[in-house]
């Protein structure tokens, strides 16, 4: 693919470890925005805006206030996790000379840019935030989910848990992004969770975890200096591969289970199952041994489309949500409000590929 010409404006070993002046942005909200990593908010307008669309497919009708509360609580709990992330994670990125613009960290702290307790600064205000947020729920279902959301994503790497330097943090990412995130939302619309809503969610959260040990390969190395244990860095590099290999079978064939047992339309299945090129183009690359000389031009469209392919499934499944609910005489203003969300994705996706296919040296960077 044309987009994956994005690796070639990465660094390589050398000059990542250039030192800890390398790359300072010169002023200090650059940096400060690059710790917030705000390419990968784009995310979050799937999952939240899937469930709003389950909730409209159930006939419950579109309540826009509590949609853009869920999805604010989202973003914020993410950018938390930034924050968080790059304070504790400061040792392993340190130690990281094979990272791409997809793993590694934002590289704002290593390089000098942001003073480490900044960033741990900022990860309290945005607890603080979120736990607002919380506060403000009208329900008790909606509280405890939103509760368990915040508290996995701080302690995803914040002691005493620090989930993903103990084996969790793949799953940990999962339960939130394809389980949490989207729960809140369907709870604050509908008051409960649609079957529907989790026969989507079931699939995409196995892909979720074995997105996340993708990403961990690239970094399996560092981790292990560290003490990081990551699944990878558990398992080792080849039995990581034939699990992520294995995986992407069993979310398919979840997938094709669940529509056949009535639980999932087969408008949304045949969405979803429209994905399937890019699961096997993520497995014939593993199995070529992409991520494994860590080198990063050849993990960076490794990385980046293993992530995009979860992004990807989920704007299939709220496509397909979308249609179904219109073939059922759903609301269609609020199909409406939903198609533009949808849309919207789509059109920050293309930027992104067309960023990607730029030559390197115009304007890139880690932000």
């Amino acid at each position: 693919m044309a987009a994956m010409r994005e690796s070639q404006v990465i660094p390589g070993p050398r000059q990542a470890a250039a030192g800890p002046t390398a790359g300072r942005d010169g002023t200090p909200w650059r940096g400060f925005l690059r710790l917030a990593r705000l390419r990968f908010l784009l995310y979050n307008l799937l999952p939240v805006g899937l469930a709003v669309a389950v909730s409209v497919h159930q006939g419950y009708p579109l309540d826009l206030t509590w949609y853009v509360v869920a999805q604010l609580f989202a973003w914020t709990v993410h950018v938390m996790t930034h924050y968080c992330n790059e304070y504790f994670d400061l040792e392993a990125d340190r130690a990281n000379v094979y990272f791409t613009p997809w793993t590694g960290g934002s590289r704002a702290l290593v390089d000098g840019s942001v003073a480490p307790m900044v960033s741990l600064g900022a990860g309290f205000v945005l607890f603080s935030a979120s736990t607002l947020m919380v506060a403000v729920m009208p329900s008790w279902q909606a509280r405890v989910l939103a509760t368990a959301a915040v508290v996995l994503a701080w302690f995803y790497t914040a002691p005493p848990l620090r989930l993903n330097y103990r084996g969790a943090g793949e799953m940990t990412v999962a339960a939130i992004l394809n389980g949490l995130w989207p729960a809140v939302a369907v709870v604050l619309q509908a008051g409960a969770v649609p079957m529907l809503l989790l026969a989507v969610l079931a699939p995409t959260a196995v892909l979720q975890v074995v997105r996340m040990m993708v990403m961990n390969l690239g970094d399996r190395r560092s981790d292990a200096m560290v003490g990081k244990r990551t699944l990878p860095v558990i398992i080792g590099y080849q039995p990581a591969v034939h699990l992520i290999v294995g995986a992407q079978l069993v979310a398919y064939a979840m997938l094709t289970v669940l529509a056949l047992l009535g639980w999932l339309p087969w408008l949304v299945w045949a969405a979803m199952a429209a994905t399937a090129p890019l699961s096997v183009w993520l497995v014939r690359q593993l199995r070529g041994g992409a991520m494994g000389d860590l080198d990063p031009r050849r993990m960076t469209p490794v990385v980046f489309w293993a992530s995009n392919h979860v992004s990807l499934i989920v704007a299939a499944a709220m496509l397909g949500v979308i249609l179904d609910a219109a073939r059922r005489s759903a609301d269609t203003g609020a199909l409406a409000v939903l198609g533009v969300v949808l849309a919207g994705y789509g059109v920050l996706f293309a930027h992104r590929l067309w960023l990607a296919r730029r030559p390197a040296g115009q304007g890139q960077s880690r932000a």
